[in-house]
This record gives C-alpha cells, structure tokens and sequence, in this order.
C-alpha cells in the first residue's frame, strides 16, 4: 500500500492486502467484474466492528491520495513493448487467460500510449484493432517491397510465366506474394511502441504492488503522452474506464485540436481487414480469367467475374461497416447519458464485500470524490464529456479513422494487380519509354489507385452510414445488404465501363482514361458531399 495511504489509515483500522480469495487485477476472474479494484485495502471487520463506519470516514482521504496524480513508488511506473500483447496468441489480452506476464513489462520515466479498454467487449475485435493499429503500416510497407521484388525478378526472368489458357508471359506474383507477406508481417512483427497494458503492467502476484499500482493509477495516466480508447459499447458502462478518462483528460487539458486522447472502435481492425481481404479477392479473378485476342473481351469478362466475386466477398464488409456505424450511434448516446451512479463497479455488485465476507472501499464513491476534486463537482464533468469529449470523439472516428492513407492502404491490392500487369508487358519490345505497355499499365494503375478508389470508398462508407439503422426482420437486414452491394456495385460498374471506353482511344488509352477518372472523381467527391449535406441536414 502507498505510504501516504497508509498513513491516512494507520489507527483507523487494520489494513490488509488482497487475499487469496481476492480476485487479482486482470485475472479471469476480476476481468469478468472489473478492469481495477480498490478491494485491495479492506478492514479486519474481527478487529474493529465499527469497520463499516471507518471505511466511510476513510474514502475521502484515498480519494484526496488519488487525486493528487503522484506515482507512489517508482516500481510501479512501467511500460511494455506492444508485440509483448500480442505473444502467445495475445493471451495478455484474452480475459480466460489466467498467467502472470508482469516479467514482460519494465521500469520506464514515462509512458508513450495508455490502452484504455473494457474486458467485458468482443475480444478479438480488439486484438484485431491493435494488431492493426501497431503492425498495419510495417506490415504494408513489407508487402509492397516484396511486390516490387517479384515485379523485379520477373523482369529479369527468374520466375516461371503464368500460361493464362495458351497466352504464356503472364505475372502473378506481386498480388499473392504481397497479399502473403503483408499478413504474416502483420501477425509476426514485433513493433516496439512503450504502452500500459494492466494485465502486464501491473503486479498480479504481488499484492503490495497491486494497491499501489492501484492508488497510481491517475498519476501513471499523467505520466503518458497519450491515452488510447478501444471503445465497444461496454466501455462506457464501466466505472474504471471513466476515472481513466477523466483522470486523463484532467492532466493533458485535452482540446478538440490535439491528438493526446485517440478513439479506436473495436471494429476498426475488422473493417480494416475484411476490406483488403475483399480487394484482394476481387484482384484474383483479373490475374487469373481467361485472355482473349479481343482485348474488349478479356476486360468486360475479368471485370464481370471481379464483381461476380466482390458482391461474395463484399457481404459480409458491407455488414461489418454498418455493425460500425451502428456502434458509433450507441457510443453518442452512451455519452450524452454518460453518469457515475449508472456506470458498473464490481464493489457494488459484490455488496461491498470481499470474498472471504469482508467490507471493501467503495470504488464509486472514491472515483466520484476524485472528479468532484478535479473537476468541482460530479456534474460538470458529465458535461464536459457530453459536449467537448463528444466533439473530440466524433470527429476522431468520423475524420481520422477512414482517412486517405488508410483507404490507399486496405486497396493496395488494386495496385498489385497493376504491377502484376505491368511486369506482364515489361519485357515486350517498344519504341519510346512513355509509350511502352509496361509503363501505361503502371501509370493506369496509379491514377485508379490515387483517384479512383478513394472516391468509391467514400460514397461506400456514406452508404453504410445512411443505411445503418438495423431492421428486427431478418430478411429486410439482408435486403439492406443487398441494396448496399448492388449501389457499390453500380459504381465500380461506371469505373470499369470508363476503363473499357478507354481501350479504343489506342495510343491515347492511358491519357483519355486518366481524364476519365479525374471527372469520375470529380462526381463522385460531389456526390459524396451532396449525401453528406443530406444527411447532415436531417440528422441520419
């Protein structure tokens, strides 16, 4: 226990650690309850029958400890590499998982990303989401290198042609062999990100430890730079996860115009995969169709097997999306009535009382003391959060979450496909470097890449937005699915018809279909916003 609290609670009462009964922080057991305790610190109620009456008398001075945001004992400042989460299957993130990993995390002065999380979310959606977040950008930088390795080696002859039914010098490296190790890198890269984990970062076999880091808890959340938010439509509902946040929002000053405080639905890392998965799967048919001497032909029916297989694909992307927007209706609502009498504590649930039937502090009237010191008073800290937290939080996973990096990331695979047909054509014999196929079929695939998938990206995710609303009818939700696929299918439709048009343009092709695409992008930015004006209008 930290000195400061002990001596607050020297002479009232006896104080004792968590037993063995008690349930350790992080266990499966305390993730099934709570994401922290105060149960830790109880009094011997067969020492001090008034135990009930001192722990009421002893509250106000924890808080006042609390609120002062100080790290007790240096030992418990401590930070961990993110790849360490993810070890082992992530089992640091898996609440059934009852092993002891605190010998993953060290002694740090500071902590560079605070996970803030519930363990009573869907967790593999989180696992996902963090997999993503620390491991997507190396992992795509590692697929396009070794795409462009293939395209090399192709060139040079050291891979075998792809005999596409009697049409020899095909490429088909670059999708699959990037596809392949961008997943691999994904789940094997050892990203060294410092991060607060509780399940590692704090003791669980050491009971002394536990408390204090406890007790710390607000002045470890000074000690990060940033807090990150895994939100589910639980996180709102726990105690702990709104001390977090208050504790956070208190020492950083957080404002609409910093980056301090990152929102993450569980369903990023999710929709993120599923849409670079349906790419890819809607790439394979146009490696892999059969080639025509009629070049019109062999487009028109590769594009109408890549939309054959997309719409497949596509279902169950389309249903994640939506699951996502959906989520972000419950998260507003959750806000505006977020409340500390309504949040879960375990404590309450518990009746206040150890295992072993001994009265423990009450977690929500600490918490609730410590944010009317920081904030003057329990309701201006709902208010704060219902107006400017909800702001910061809208716009971060309305604006920052399906930025343009992200949409050219999860498409790549479009782009591999291009660099599959470029080094198809690359050994071909032609006068002039600009008018070789090779490079043609590059540039084509750069400018559908940069203007054309961002733009259908957005309309996308509109569509989703508009069509979130779920149906109890079962068969009317697949009828909404449905109606989304075939309105992405429609534009997508208008994109490959340009690129057919294109073809009989000749020695032009390439410049008429970068035309094509920059007044394709043009109505489909204005379409976009024209939906967004809508719906911002009526309040969809």
């Amino acid at each position: 226990m930290p000195p400061s609290i002990h001596s607050h609670l020297s002479g009232k009462g006896e104080v004792a650690s968590a037993t063995s009964d008690d349930s350790p922080i992080g266990s499966p057991r305390h993730s099934e309850k709570s994401q922290h305790s105060l149960e830790m610190v109880h009094v011997e109620t067969s020492m001090n029958p008034r135990a009930e009456v001192l722990i009421e008398e002893i509250i106000p001075k924890v808080a006042k400890s609390i609120a002062e945001m100080e790290v007790t004992n240096p030992e418990i400042l401590r930070a961990t590499r993110a790849f360490a989460a993810f070890q082992n299957f992530a089992a640091a993130l898996r609440a059934g998982c009852d092993r002891d990993f605190f010998h993953k995390s060290r002694k740090s002065h500071k902590i560079s990303t605070f996970w803030s999380h519930s363990w009573h979310g869907g967790q593999w959606k989180k696992i996902l989401t963090l997999l993503t977040l620390y491991n997507g950008f190396a992992a795509l930088l590692g697929g396009f290198f070794v795409a462009i390795l293939m395209m090399i080696l192709f060139d040079f002859g050291l891979l075998p042609d792809w005999e596409r039914f009697g049409n020899g010098n095909f490429s088909m490296w670059c999708l699959p062999s990037g596809f392949l190790v961008t997943t691999l890198v994904m789940l094997l890269w050892r990203s060294q990100n410092n991060v607060f984990l509780d399940r590692i970062c704090i003791s669980q076999q050491d009971n002394d430890l536990k408390a204090q880091a406890i007790f710390s808890l607000a002045g470890l959340l000074k000690k990060s730079d940033v807090m990150l938010i895994l939100w589910d439509p639980t996180w709102t509902q726990r105690l702990w996860c709104l001390f977090e946040l208050a504790a956070f929002l208190k020492s950083k000053k957080v404002t609409s115009g910093k980056q301090a405080l990152i929102v993450r639905p569980i369903f990023f890392g999710p929709i993120s995969i599923a849409i670079f998965i349906f790419c890819c799967a809607a790439c394979i048919p146009l490696t892999t169709t059969p080639v025509s001497s009629d070049s019109t032909f062999t487009v028109m029916f590769s594009s109408g097997t890549c939309l054959l297989v997309g719409c497949v694909v596509g279902y169950p992307t389309i249903l994640t999306l939506r699951n996502y927007f959906q989520n972000l209706d419950i998260m507003r609502q959750q806000l505006l009535e977020v409340s500390f009498d309504t949040a879960k504590s375990s404590c309450c649930e518990q009746n206040h009382q150890s295992p072993s039937g001994q009265p423990v502090l009450c977690d929500r009237k600490v918490v609730k003391e410590c944010v009317n010191i920081w904030f003057g008073s329990q309701e201006a800290f709902e208010q704060h959060v219902r107006s400017e937290v909800l702001e910061i939080l809208t716009l971060s996973l309305q604006e920052r979450v399906f930025t343009m990096p992200w949409v050219l990331a999860v498409t790549s695979p479009f782009l591999w496909y291009f660099m599959d047909l470029s080094a198809s054509f690359i050994r071909f014999e032609w006068t002039g470097f600009w008018a070789h196929p090779s490079v043609l079929f590059l540039i084509e695939g750069l400018s559908f890449w940069f203007l054309g998938i961002p733009n259908v990206m957005d309309l996308l995710l509109m569509f989703c937005r508009v069509a979130r609303a779920k149906h109890q009818n079962f068969y009317l939700e697949i009828l909404k699915n449905l109606l989304v696929i075939f309105a992405c299918a429609f534009i997508l439709a208008i994109l490959f018809g340009l690129y057919v048009a294109s073809r009989f343009a000749n020695d032009f092709r390439t410049v008429v279909w970068v035309g094509e695409l920059m007044l394709y992008a043009l109505c489909m930015r204005l379409s976009a916003h024209g939906m967004k004006a809508v719906v911002t209008r009526f309040g969809w």
